[in-house]
């Protein structure tokens, strides 16, 4: 295949792909098509295989491209499902089922799971997006905080500045803060549904989704063209 026929085929789960991500992705050294006699990229169904494994960990695990060079280096197997697609819901129940503190790492074991220098996570940290927890006489980080500076990973590598991501922060604090008001009384048992914990954990989900869902709405409308 041309680098046209690929594009082609990968449209349909990534549309906003362009021959000049491509270029740039085979520049990183994440796929490399042979060329023909004149010198023109040719594709292999092995790497358009390869390329849409790159996306959705870039897509959903929301990996930095110098993590998934490591792991492609490994001898990361581009067939295994840990590489499908991840709708939203899907992302967030996963989210949801894991146990808080199911792990256990140092800040530098942190920055080179999510492929970030460790003064990039001592500067998330100072912000407040990264939040660790004293074990003896040493700071650790647990999967909420591994998840977190993943999706900082993601925001850097399109150009953005840690001191950007603080806005976040602080609005989902006031959001927080807003959401509370409508729990908090069912929590104490005075809403219906007696305050259960099930009702509490719904009510919750259901004003999450509901507030990604107008976030996201919002700030298209707010890119105008960009976001469509």
């Amino acid at each position: 295949m041309n680098i046209g026929e690929v594009l082609e085929r990968l449209a349909a789960e990534f549309p906003d792909v362009t021959v000049s991500k491509l270029r740039y992705l085979e520049s990183e050294g994440l796929v490399r098509p042979d060329r023909s006699p004149a010198g023109y990229r040719r594709y292999t169904d092995d790497d358009v295989a390869r390329l849409t494994w790159v996306l959705r960990q870039q897509r959903d695990r929301f990996l930095p491209l110098k993590v998934i060079a490591e792991m492609l280096a490994a001898g990361q197997d581009v067939d295994d499902a840990d590489g499908a697609p991840t709708t939203v819901p899907a992302f967030r129940e996963r989210v949801a089922r894991r146990s808080a503190g199911s792990i256990s790492v140092s800040r530098a074991e942190l920055a080179h799971m999510v492929g970030l220098d460790e003064a990039v996570v001592v500067e998330l940290e100072r912000i407040g997006l990264v939040e660790g927890r004293s074990a003896g006489t040493a700071t650790v980080y647990d999967d909420e905080a591994v998840l977190v500076a993943r999706v900082a990973a993601c925001f850097l590598d399109h150009g953005l500045d840690v001191r950007h991501l603080r806005g976040y922060l602080v609005a989902a604090q006031r959001e927080a803060g807003l959401l509370e008001q409508v729990v908090r009384p069912l929590a104490a048992g005075g809403g219906e549904g007696g305050g259960s914990v099930a009702e509490v954990r719904r009510r919750v989900d259901e004003l999450l989704d509901a507030g990604s869902a107008l976030h996201e709405l919002l700030l298209r409308r707010e890119l105008g063209d960009l976001g469509r």
